[in-house]
């Protein structure tokens, strides 16, 4: 494995391990949304802005790079909510897989307009 695809791995892995362990004390909200969405999106920016950077380094198209990224990360983000769904203390939850979809849509657009401006 190429070392550009490890800071990607490395957020999945952490999602994964995050989405499975016993969930903490019930987060409050920050602003009109919920911490656990915020984090949810979060996450999944990451994901995903971490996918567009691994895609690019062989020149490929920032566009298809980001497409395939928010692909990619909102399959990943709705793979684990299929696995809490088998998890007594977890949950299948559709606004969470909303919530990872939106957040890997906000990371991909983040590193293409980066990159843009730096003219990359």
């Amino acid at each position: 494995m190429h070392r550009r695809w490890l800071p990607a791995l490395a957020v999945a892995v952490a999602l994964l391990v995050a989405s499975a362990v016993p969930p903490g004390p019930a987060g409050g909200a920050a602003g009109p949304l919920p911490l656990d969405k915020l984090l949810h999106g979060a996450g999944y920016a990451a994901l995903a802005g971490t996918l567009v950077v691994g895609l690019t380094a062989h020149r490929r198209s920032t566009k298809w790079a980001a497409g395939l990224s928010v692909c990619g990360a909102t399959s990943y983000g709705l793979a684990i909510e299929l696995l809490q769904a088998g998890i007594p203390y977890r949950a299948f939850s559709l606004a969470d897989a909303g919530a990872n979809a939106l957040g890997a849509v906000l990371g991909a657009a983040v590193v293409v307009g980066y990159r843009r401006r730096m003219g990359r």
